[in-house]
């Protein structure tokens, strides 16, 4: 009987540490998803779509043109400002034939210098405001995409902590609770996305406030500069020339103003890529009539693809920036690509709550953000990804 109680005994033992075993968690690759810095390409000249020069996916170049507008119509205003300009400076000069005092003839062109300076500015002023509409439009945007995903993480959250009371008292199986954790991870990486998109689209409004501000600003100085050249000029004409001249001048200034605009608005008919970079979406195709202040496409810049991955506090002083890494994704399970730790978070990204004894803190993780320098013609923002890093001489 002693016999066979020892024998049972043993059993126990070996079964308890054989399902303590069972319970380690097995080691798995470090998971993240991968972002771009995105880049709306909005059109400031509204027509029919003539061309479509550029396809998702494309690689892109700094002022490559990636559609047409039909130009007829600005290519129309173009001639007819010129026509209205030859025609204004013939009349302008046929009254000055008998009067070629050079120091007149400099003082138009001051005047007409500072009159292009003023609609220089105007136009950058112009500009700007049609940058700084659109900034908030995106800002508002990305606000309300930002508060969902903060709602999503709350959440998350407190389904995670029944889930942990649950598990305690043995009432969910593991991987249920490990998904709930996985849950609020997602949801805190999706806030965090949301949060630098914001931050992102905040700085693009206030850059055009403050380009807003400069132009308005140089036009009060152009403004200044024409005034004192007009005052200048009144001087040197009085006795010398008619008021027709002026009248006539003040043709030519006008004319050249338009000439101006339509040649700016002609050059806006062909869309081109803002910076180096590859074709994330388009929204147009040829045939259709764009608006003005509508987005294009968009794309991402060249070299500005990167994944953030948790990695445990325990793990911390395993990784340094600088570090290699190899990255694979779903999509090409073949593959790896090569990436660089660029930084690492000084302070935990996710904490659970409650967290009361050491072994608990290990639980804390810190974001590392790796640039990725391979694949950027296949990775896509939003791909899942694995990712490992090497050790100091290890090959990949």
């Amino acid at each position: 009987m002693f016999r066979t109680l020892k024998i049972s005994l043993l059993a126990v033992s070996l079964l308890f540490f054989s399902g303590c075993s069972m319970f380690q968690p097995a080691e798995r690759p470090l998971s993240g998803t991968i972002e771009a810095e995105e880049l709306p390409i909005v059109t400031e000249a509204s027509g029919l779509i003539q061309s479509v020069k550029a396809e998702e996916g494309d690689p892109v170049q700094q002022g490559g043109v990636l559609a047409e507008i039909d130009k007829r119509t600005y290519e129309a205003a173009v001639n007819e400002a010129e026509a209205a300009k030859a025609q204004a400076q013939a009349k302008l000069d046929e009254a000055k034939a008998g009067s070629r005092d050079p120091s007149i003839q400099k003082g138009i062109s001051q005047v007409q210098q500072a009159d292009a300076a003023i609609a220089l500015q105007e136009a950058r002023a112009r500009q700007a405001q049609a940058t700084l509409a659109q900034s908030n439009e995106q800002v508002a945007q990305v606000e309300m995409q930002w508060e969902g995903a903060r709602r999503t993480l709350a959440f998350q959250e407190n389904r995670l902590k029944e889930a942990a009371a649950l598990f305690e008292r043995g009432a969910i199986a593991k991987k249920e609770y490990e998904a709930a954790q996985e849950a609020v991870n997602q949801a805190q990486t999706q806030v965090n996305q949301l949060a630098a998109q914001l931050t992102a689209a905040r700085s693009r409004r206030d850059s055009a406030q403050q380009d807003i501000a400069a132009a308005i600003a140089q036009k009060g100085t152009a403004e200044a500069q024409r005034k004192g050249a007009v005052a200048d000029l009144e001087l040197l004409k009085e006795g010398s020339t008619n008021y027709s001249i002026r009248a006539l001048l003040a043709a030519v200034q006008q004319a050249e103003a338009r000439l101006d605009q339509a040649k700016l608005q002609l050059e806006k008919t062909e869309i081109k890529a803002p910076a180096d970079g590859i074709l994330l979406r388009t929204s147009i195709t040829e045939g259709e009539v764009a608006k003005q202040g509508a987005t294009l496409f968009t794309m991402m810049k060249t070299d500005h693809l990167k994944l953030k991955v948790f990695i445990p506090e325990a793990e911390l002083s395993k990784v340094k920036v600088g570090e290699k890494a190899l990255i694979r994704v779903d999509a090409y399970p073949d593959e790896a690509f090569a990436g660089r730790i660029q930084s690492i978070s000084d302070k935990a990204e996710f904490t659970p709550k409650n967290v009361q004894t050491p072994d608990e803190r290990t639980k804390q993780v810190f974001a590392v953000t790796i640039h990725i320098a391979e694949g950027l013609d296949k990775l896509r923002p939003g791909m899942p990804a694995d990712v490992r890093f090497l050790a100091e001489g290890e090959e990949r």
